[in-house]
């Protein structure tokens, strides 16, 4: 088993900084990576490979795994592996790298599935109760839940009713994009598109069922419930 361990150890360290930019090459349709999030990404690496563990450690834990960022959450499960500032824990790192794999990207999939294979039926178990948890925080569907919420409200601010669509004379300046600016049908039109292509990921890849995507008659209420249900258990 420790030989296996080691094996799987050396592998991972060599796709370690390979994987960074693994999670773009996805159709997931989250929250677009904003220039923060670069930048924290990149305070994290060069802070990991000044090897100040315990701060990597901390800006991967609780500033990128938290907003669904895969590199993160894997980097997180690679130092509960590898023991480099927290405690060296093999499950907890199992729960961490099967939350990176969520989306199917082949590295992820590959680190998690060397992993998995060591631990014992007891482990194994202790890993998807734990899994089942961090998935329920953030895990991708968890997250676009939370991201159409947010969009519902957008629209429902503007009139007080997500209904209206008389927002064709509004213009709307980007706070991110400096010197950019929009129409109001345009912009309203971007965050109805957002709101469908996310119903439509958690359907694909749920239980859920959603039987009108037409955002006017979406049960917000029903689907947050029925994809709760489906977090509580391993697929």
């Amino acid at each position: 088993m420790a030989r296996i361990l080691t094996v799987s150890l050396a592998a991972i360290v060599c796709l370690q900084f390979s994987l960074a930019g693994a999670q773009t090459t996805t159709t997931f349709p989250g929250v677009p990576i904003s220039s923060k999030t670069l930048r924290v990404q990149d305070q994290a690496e060069k802070v990991y490979q000044r090897t100040d563990y315990e701060r990597a450690f901390f800006i991967y834990r609780n500033e990128l795994a938290p907003i669904g960022d895969k590199y993160g959450q894997y980097m997180v499960g690679f130092m509960y592996l590898a023991g480099k500032g927290v405690p060296e824990d093999r499950v907890v790192a199992s729960a961490w790298y099967r939350l990176a794999a969520e989306r199917g990207i082949k590295e992820f999939d590959k680190a998690r599935d060397r992993l998995m294979v060591t631990l014992d039926d007891a482990q194994q178990a202790r890993s998807d109760l734990l899994f089942i948890q961090l998935r329920k925080q953030y895990g991708d569907l968890a997250l676009l839940m939370k991201a159409v919420e947010a969009d519902y409200e957008l629209l429902e601010a503007r009139t007080g009713s997500r209904l209206s669509r008389d927002s064709s004379s509004l213009t709307i300046i980007s706070p991110s994009r400096p010197g950019s600016a929009t129409s109001g049908a345009e912009y309203y039109r971007q965050i109805h598109n957002r709101i469908q292509s996310r119903l439509e990921y958690i359907a694909r890849h749920s239980n859920v069922e959603i039987t009108d995507f037409n955002i006017e008659n979406v049960d917000l209420a029903s689907i947050e419930a029925q994809l709760g249900e489906h977090l509580d258990t391993l697929d």
